[in-house]
């Protein structure tokens, strides 16, 4: 049976830009990376013959991000593609909301909007704090200030 979460897989475009926003922007550390990543292995897990990747494992705790860049075969799906269904958003815990946004706009990062508060009345994360922002990709990430730290609602 699953016994934890492993890691999540984003298709991005640039590896490089992409490694300095998750580590050098948002704290990430570079676990490894690797170039034209390809054979036996690739064509059978991807179940797509010539397979051929760029890719990079970033790490924030035990949270895993694989960046991916795929270079073969061209109908290889990728983050650019349109589509109504997949990953919505990542999102990620944060201590003071309103410091963290500051600290990554001074860094680069743009929001979407400004960090939005629930109403007491909702059942889902009551008086909760999050905003959007994306990466350069333009995958979509959250931060969240839960009304108590660590714990889901």
């Amino acid at each position: 049976m699953i016994t934890r979460h492993h890691h999540t897989s984003l298709f991005v475009t640039d590896l490089e830009r992409s490694i300095a926003f998750y580590c050098g922007a948002l704290g990430f550390e570079l676990l490894n990376k690797e170039f034209d990543r390809g054979g036996d292995f690739m064509d059978q897990v991807c179940n797509h013959p010539g397979t051929r990747h760029d890719l990079a494992l970033v790490a924030l705790g035990d949270f895993v991000i694989e960046l991916i860049v795929p270079l073969a075969p061209a109908d290889q799906l990728s983050d650019v593609d349109p589509r109504d269904h997949g990953i919505a958003r990542i999102g990620f815990e944060v201590e003071e909301i309103e410091a963290t946004v500051e600290a990554l706009r001074a860094k680069g990062v743009q929001f979407m909007s400004e960090v939005a508060t629930l109403p007491l009345t909702v059942k889902h994360y009551p008086g909760g704090k999050a905003v959007f922002f994306k990466d350069p990709d333009g995958i979509v990430l959250e931060l969240q200030q839960p009304p108590v730290p660590g714990r889901l609602t």
